[in-house]
């Protein structure tokens, strides 16, 4: 019989009577799978370094399915920065051309598993039905089977493992290692000591818990768009790939609001070496949909007819 999948279902901070709905429908389909190993964790981004929720997941030698409340981009780099490795595997999360991250650091410190991650965003969909059918389009192809969804129903059987432990909301960069070029331009620009140089002189975020919750100023300032703030509220920082690439080309948002982003970013985090609060962070973004892109783009389109070029 093949290994089985590990299932790794990350509660939200304050999960809504929805977002439980959620979990209790994606357990009511995981759970009676004999392919599968579910286990529920606490909010992905929040797990502390040496938790038991972080050290079991390390445990796992085969593949995996993550499904949490962030980007897939942002949950594969988290987990990376834990300790956790291997390809990212393609979902109907993944934008469409979005290239699949392979390296978990460019310096060679240590080799990415022969294995893959699967990382879903919950807050794609309302139901379960899309994550369950592809999920078992992933079984399918484990145990050779032609892709299909079968029926998944039922009721949560208990066979879930949950890792319950104390989390605290915690805000500190992840870092892209198939974007990153070594500048080093996050080491030179960051105040609070966060960044350092591995043995290959290669960056790396050597104290998480030293940045100032609220300050994405790093983000802002990498030309090469390979630092992210899961919970940041604007999608470009949090790991969303499509507002990170055109983000790196031209933030028009930014221009009628704030100036630049190099300008944006030292305001940023000037504010956060004054200990001022930072304006909200910690709600994670939704991805957004066609009809508010449109409507943006037809605003920045006006204002753009309104200059005097």
């Amino acid at each position: 019989m093949p290994e089985k999948i590990a299932v790794i279902l990350a509660k939200d901070r304050n999960p809504s009577p929805e977002q439980q709905s959620l979990v209790d429908q994606l357990l009511a389909g995981l759970e009676h799978r004999p392919e599968l190993e579910v286990t529920v964790v606490p909010h992905l981004y929040d797990l502390a370094p040496e938790g038991p929720a972080v050290r079991y997941l390390r445990s796992i030698r085969g593949d995996m399915i993550v499904l949490a409340w962030l980007y897939p981009r942002s949950a594969y780099w988290v987990l990376e920065a834990n300790g956790i490795e291997g390809r990212l595997g393609r979902t109907s999360s993944l934008a469409e051309g979005e290239s699949l991250a392979t390296t978990p650091r460019k310096s060679g410190r240590r080799e990415s598993p022969d294995r893959t991650l699967w990382c879903f965003d919950l807050r794609a969909h309302g139901d379960a039905e899309p994550y369950l059918r592809h999920v078992a389009q992933i079984v399918a192809r484990r145990v050779g089977l032609a892709e299909q969804a079968e029926e998944l129903a039922g009721k949560p059987n208990g066979n879930a493992k949950a890792l319950d432990e104390a989390t605290r909301p915690r805000w500190y960069p992840v870092v892209d290692f198939d974007r990153c070029t070594g500048c080093k331009e996050c080491l030179n620009f960051c105040l609070f000591g966060v960044y350092s140089l591995d043995e290959g002189g290669m960056i790396f975020v050597e104290q998480p818990d030293a940045c100032r919750p609220g300050c994405p100023a790093c983000a802002r300032i990498c030309p090469s768009g390979a630092i992210m703030f899961p919970q940041h509220k604007d999608p470009a920082i949090a790991g969303d790939p499509q507002a990170s690439l055109q983000g790196l080309k031209l933030d028009l948002s930014q221009i009628f609001a704030v100036g630049d982003p190099a300008s944006l970013a030292a305001q940023e985090r000037d504010r956060a070496l004054a200990g001022e609060p930072a304006s909200g962070p910690d709600r994670p973004p939704t991805p957004p949909d066609a009809t508010s892109e449109k409507a943006t783009l037809d605003s920045l389109v006006e204002k753009l007819d309104d200059l005097d070029l």
